[in-house]
């Protein structure tokens, strides 16, 4: 009987280490499992960590091809700012003709313009732009101006004396036989008309007219002499 028990004991033993070793191969599992899901969340976001300073590189790329792509823009527009600056430049320059009234100092000279609205009598000139020029009280010049920017005098800028003149106006009217009056741009002009005088006999007044003169070669000083008249429809 004490043989059974002892060897029921024994076998009753061995039930509990195997119970144990089951436990503890339960627990080591548990472990494992419970460490192998903690670490997998990690494994997944890690490249997304990684992926976010080739997101700031690629913003600042961004940023780069933008800034870049502004300059080029802005270089390509300093070309039309330019013409753009020249155009205005070109438009403040004038063609107009005129009749020499005399010179007031070396650098200024009287004119009495014959078309243009432009009322100015006085025109400043560089020595370079009269040079070979010889002018007489009355002759008709051809003058480029500009015009002031401060309120002073134009500045001429090209000056030609023409052999004739053609000018589209208005017929006013006789002053006799010899002279009639013309506007051009607002301007009333004398003309001597003794070589169309068959022509202008007949106009009406305020007909439109374009008129070819030139100053008179007898006497600067006198009006300027019309060579031909034609009436424009």
């Amino acid at each position: 009987m004490s043989m059974k028990r002892g060897k029921g004991n024994t076998k009753k033993v061995w039930l509990v280490v195997l119970i144990v070793a089951i436990c503890a191969l339960g627990i080591l599992a548990g472990y494992y499992m419970a460490g192998y899901l903690a670490k997998k969340p990690a494994a997944v976001n890690q490249p997304v960590q990684t992926n976010q300073p080739s997101q700031q590189l690629q913003e600042e790329n961004d940023q780069n091809a933008t800034s870049q792509a502004q300059k080029e823009q802005a270089t390509n527009l300093q070309p039309s700012e330019q013409q753009q600056q020249d155009t205005t430049i070109s438009s403040e320059v004038y063609k107009a003709f005129a009749r020499f009234d005399g010179g007031i100092d070396a650098h200024t000279i009287q004119l009495s313009l014959l078309n243009t609205e432009f009322d100015y009598k006085e025109f400043e000139i560089d020595e370079k732009v009269k040079k070979g020029v010889e002018l007489s009280e009355g002759e008709i010049v051809e003058i480029e101006f500009e015009k002031p920017q401060d309120g002073g005098n134009p500045r001429i800028v090209s000056l030609k004396k023409p052999d004739k003149v053609t000018l589209k106006g208005k017929f006013v009217g006789l002053a006799d036989n010899n002279f009639a009056e013309f506007v051009f741009d607002q301007k009333h002009v004398v003309l001597q008309i003794s070589n169309v005088a068959d022509k202008v006999s007949y106009l009406d007044e305020n007909t439109d007219v374009e008129v070819t003169f030139k100053t008179n070669p007898q006497n600067p000083q006198s009006n300027p002499v019309v060579k031909d008249i034609k009436v424009l429809k």
